[in-house]
This record gives C-alpha cells, structure tokens and sequence, in this order.
C-alpha cells in the first residue's frame, strides 16, 4: 500500500506540536466551527471523552448559534474555524455571522482562529483583515481522513494534552495490523458481492455515537461512486431496539451488523443494563445467522480509540481497491454546491 500523508505519524506529530504555540493556551472553553470532515474527527474524540469544554457549531440553526454565543464568556473561549479549502459555504456564512454579531465585544485578533489551508481563500483571507490567526493544514489530506492531523488534534486535545501521544501510537499500531485490516475488507466485499449493501453500526454507549457519525462519512463519501458502495446506518442502542430491532431480526437480508460497545470502569444498574441488551443483541444476531464484528471500548482508551480510526481509514482504502473506485473523490457533491447561490 501507498504511504499516505494521513498516516505520516511523524509528520502529523510535529506539525501538532508545532502549531500548539500558534493558540492561546489560557482559554477555558473552545467553539468549534466546521462542518463534515472538518469537525466530525474532533468531535467524534470529545464525545468520547465526554468532554463538555469542547462544544461544536455543526449546523445553521441561528438560534442555537445565538442561545450559545449569550450563554458564552467570550473573553475565555477560543473560537476555532475550520476549512480545508476555505470556501466551505456553511462556515464561512457562520464565520461572518459571527463577526458582524460579536464585533466590539471580543479581541478577533486573540480568541479567533482558522484552521485552513496555506493559499488565497475566502476564510484565509477575511482571516488576514481581520488579523486572526491561521493555523496551517495539509492540502494532502482531505476532511474524512484528517483524523491524525491538525483540524482534529488541536480540538480534541486542548483540554487533554497528556491523551494525544496515546492515540497518534494506536494509530501508528493499525499501520502494523495491515494483513489482518486487508482480510477484513475482503470480508466486507464478499458481504457486498452477496447482497448485504447496508452497514448498520449497532452503538451500546453514548460516548461512541459520534464516532459511529464519523465511521458513516468515511464509508459513504469514501465508496459511494458508479452505483457502487453501502449505505452506513448508525443506530443508537437500546433506544433503537424499540423502532428498528423487528426489523433488524426478521426484515430483509441485506444488512451487515457491526456492535460497538462500552465497558466501563465503573459498574450501576444503569451500564449492567445496558451491557445485558449489548449482550442479548449479539446472541440474537448470531441465532439467525448473522455474523458481526464487535468493538469494545474501555473508558478513554485512547490507544483504542487511535487503532480503530486508522484501522477504519486502511480498511475503507482497501475496500475501495476490491470496488475499484477512488476513496479520495467525492464529485458528486459538487453537483449541490453548483446550485448554491
């Protein structure tokens, strides 16, 4: 296999470090602003560690963005703006809104940043006037797969310094897992040859739901090209059990399941529970024939954490070579943005 930029762990390492004297270190929350790949990475690391100084503008919904900018301490939080290209539409209409909102009552110059790409740019540009820091990323390394790098270290790690060489090294341990991650999209493309053209993703554990949205941009930009690909559900356990599990157990065959579950350190009647559905589910899939992976995760593994994301990265890239098609390619997406006034 090529080495790829997103797996350059020395690299992504020190550009990490590099860049940490770039932002403000005193700030005591952090707002990101990104869409999709941008901010999925992050977030998804946040979640996990149910790390609630971190909070995330994924969205236009202008009363949630002005609810959290009045409930907001301004001159203690760092606003973190972050596209690749810089043209992403979603952020930059947040970025100016939030400048025209904020102006007089925040130092641009000290609590923002952006997180983009080192050319001309809309985001890069409105970031230079307005003298705002700009952190540099990669243009080798696209959203989906930017996991290891700046855009999701500087987030996900702010708060938890300590945790970020545990995760670059999972990540480093998936490179050596190579031959068993090719065998598992073998897998994969035989269950795609035989029908099974969703992807459910069975989540026991409120901490992995993001992670579970990151896994679902990976599969779905990475492999949905020429009528080809899976559809990656994320389905929320147990709560999901109560609408979807009929037809999980007794509707058509075309799904193939994967749990991912927590096991936590600290044992209520609360996660005994919730193991006990994990539990019952698994046994319930395997009566009716249905083989699936599982994933458990132990309370901020981060070394876990690290190996399941490279490991879905190489598996995608390599499922994709079995589909033959491009997982770094999503033209389909330009069709929407040409029709964006």
């Amino acid at each position: 296999m090529t080495n790829y930029p997103f797996l350059d762990f020395d690299k992504l390492e020190n550009s990490y470090s590099e860049s940490l004297g770039i932002l403000d270190q005193s700030f005591n929350k952090i707002l990101v602003v990104g869409i999709g790949g941008s901010s999925q990475g992050s977030k998804a690391i946040n979640h996990f560690l149910n790390e609630k100084r971190v909070q995330y503008v994924d969205h236009l919904n202008s009363v949630k963005i002005n609810e959290l900018l009045d409930n907001t301490q301004l001159d203690e939080t760092g606003f973190i703006f972050v596209s690749k290209s810089g043209q992403t539409s979603e952020t930059l209409t947040i970025f100016e809104y939030m400048i025209k909102k904020l102006d007089g009552n925040i130092d641009f110059s000290k609590n923002f940043y952006s997180l983009t790409e080192n050319v001309s740019s809309p985001l890069r540009d409105l970031s230079i006037q307005k003298s705002i820091k700009t952190i540099e990323l990669s243009n080798e390394i696209g959203g989906r797969f930017s996991i290891f790098s700046n855009n999701s270290l500087i987030p996900s790690f702010y708060f938890n310094k300590d945790l970020c060489t545990e995760f670059l090294n999972g990540g480093r341990k998936a490179l050596e897992d190579k031959d068993q991650i090719k065998n598992m999209a073998e897998e994969d493309f035989k269950r795609i040859k035989n029908g099974k053209n969703i992807f459910a993703y069975l989540i026991y554990g409120d901490e992995l739901i993001e992670i579970g949205n990151w896994r679902k941009q990976l599969y779905a930009e990475s492999l949905g090209k020429k009528a080809k690909g899976v559809l990656p559900v994320v389905s929320e356990m147990p709560k999901d059990q109560h609408s979807l599990l009929q037809l999980y157990l007794d509707g058509p065959k075309n799904i193939f399941f994967e749990i991912m579950g927590m096991e936590y350190s600290k044992m209520n009647m609360i996660n005994i529970t919730l193991s006990n559905h994990l539990d019952a589910m698994s046994k319930s899939l395997s009566n009716i024939n249905e083989n699936t992976n599982k994933h458990i995760f132990k309370d901020k593994d981060m070394s876990k954490i690290g190996h399941f994301f490279g490991t879905e990265m190489l598996r995608v890239i390599y499922l994709a070579e079995l589909l033959e098609v491009d997982p770094f390619t999503q033209d389909a997406v330009d069709i929407q943005k040409g029709y964006l006034n």
